[in-house]
């Protein structure tokens, strides 16, 4: 997962339909059709479309009682053949013909394609355009079509992804959930901490800044420090009782959360906010700790770290709690134009979604933490695991359209407090009146 290239999604409107970038990048990501390449417009729906990356096509075949359904995705190839497997075992106990659809630059052939009336039944990505895409009206609710209740089945940051006014529309089913967690060493540390003052003592004992020894490996951005500033019942950004998003970052418990970051993280840490020094303390052997996601694990590995994954240690008694992505099936709004496409596409994401099998698989061969209340972390190896505490303590990264307006003056007044030295007070003061300031424009 290229870091830097998600935290410029973020700076540059994560739920905005506006946004410049696709998103996450493919590890994180679907009817309709588009072409293979990355160049020109979506092709006209065709049902002779190659399914892109199984080669699946209709032709003259009969068709199987099941329906049809496109899906378009872009997906990374290991996860393709994961995915492919349990598609083809839908498809041959179900008499359907789901075909999926590789599609590059996924986003701007989804948002061509369905304003023009065209387009897949489904795409799959993550949460972070669900804002803008159902303010385009883009997104098919199926609240009324769904055979299962998505907060009887999920957990609360899956379910909190897939709805938007309030939970009354449901625009998509969960694939997998992602997050940020403590990963430790092994070879440097035997067990991990659960409380913060354990973890500190570890981060001490290892620092020595001037021999290139640091106690932890940890990029400064809202993202990767969301977990501690939540930590004390602050906020970023929250929509309230009437449906309005408010900011807190000048509430006294958000000013606690970078006071924290600022005290007891900072002094730990090279004095570089950016990924990339940060990661390789890290992949070096040259800090037992770091925060980070499941998207660094083959990095760290390939430069010999025996990782380890567990869940952010307690602060003071209280659960430090990560933004969340959740990886999604959209419902486009095609799902309304034909009854039979929509019940294929509709049974095949219920299907997928609820599936332990499926998201067992995932978990062992991704790292994905499972978005199923039914499994249990405990029955996960020790990454999964370690990743899915982390996400059924955290908290959904907000998928309205105003969270656009709040990255970057968070990230401007972390950065000031600590490269600068300024006031939090003042500084986080600032930050708030910015933001209210361009939601008023």
């Amino acid at each position: 997962m290229d870091t830097n290239r998600r935290a410029l999604l973020r700076r540059l409107g994560a739920t905005s339909g506006l946004s410049l970038l696709a998103g996450c990048s493919g590890s994180l990501p679907g009817g309709g059709s588009g072409d293979d390449g990355d160049d020109g417009e979506p092709e006209p729906e065709s049902d002779n479309q190659s399914a892109g990356d199984d080669n699946t096509s209709d032709g003259d075949a009969d068709q199987p009682s099941g329906g049809r359904a496109m899906l378009w995705h872009s997906m990374r190839q290991s996860e393709i053949e994961t995915f492919q497997e349990s598609r083809d075992q839908f498809n041959d106990a179900h008499g359907s013909t789901i075909v999926a659809k590789e599609t590059g630059d996924l986003r701007n052939r989804v948002e061509r394609a369905v304003d023009s009336g065209d387009g897949p039944e489904m795409y799959r990505w993550a949460q972070d355009w669900v804002g803008g895409h159902w303010q385009r009206d883009f997104l098919y609710d199926a609240s009324d079509d769904l055979s299962i209740t998505p907060s009887d089945k999920f957990s609360e940051a899956a379910v909190q992804a897939i709805t938007v006014d309030g939970g009354d529309a449901t625009i998509g089913l969960p694939v997998g959930g992602e997050t940020v967690t403590l990963l430790y060493n092994k070879d440097m540390i035997d067990s991990p901490p659960e409380t913060f003052a354990e973890m500190e003592s570890i981060m001490q004992e290892y620092y020595n800044p001037n021999n290139g020894k640091y106690g932890l490996s940890h990029p400064i951005d809202a993202y990767f420090a969301s977990a501690w500033m939540h930590a004390f019942g602050g906020y970023y950004f929250q929509v309230n009782d009437r449906g309005e998003g408010v900011t807190g970052l000048d509430l006294d418990e958000t000013k606690l959360g970078m006071q924290f970051l600022r005290d007891r993280i900072w002094p730990y840490i090279p004095q570089d906010i950016n990924p990339g020094p940060q990661q390789q303390v890290f992949q070096s052997g040259n800090a037992p700790f770091a925060v980070n996601g499941p998207w660094m694990i083959d990095t760290f590995e390939q430069n010999g770290v025996n990782v380890g994954v567990t869940s952010f240690p307690t602060v003071d008694g209280n659960a430090p709690s990560p933004y969340t992505g959740t990886t999604m099936w959209y419902f486009s709004t095609r799902m309304g134009d034909d009854a039979k496409r929509r019940k294929a596409a509709l049974d095949y994401a219920e299907w997928i979604a609820t599936n332990e099998d499926h998201q067992l698989a995932r978990a062992e061969a991704h790292d994905a933490a499972p978005v199923l209340d039914s499994i249990d972390a405990d029955a996960l190896g020790e990454r999964a695991a370690g990743f899915k505490r982390s996400y059924d303590a955290g908290i959904a990264m907000p998928a309205h359209p105003k969270m656009s307006s709040v990255w970057m003056p968070t990230e401007d007044a972390m950065t000031a407090v600590l490269l600068d030295g300024a006031s939090i007070d003042a500084r986080f003061d600032q930050a708030a009146a910015e933001i209210r300031s361009s939601w008023d424009q």
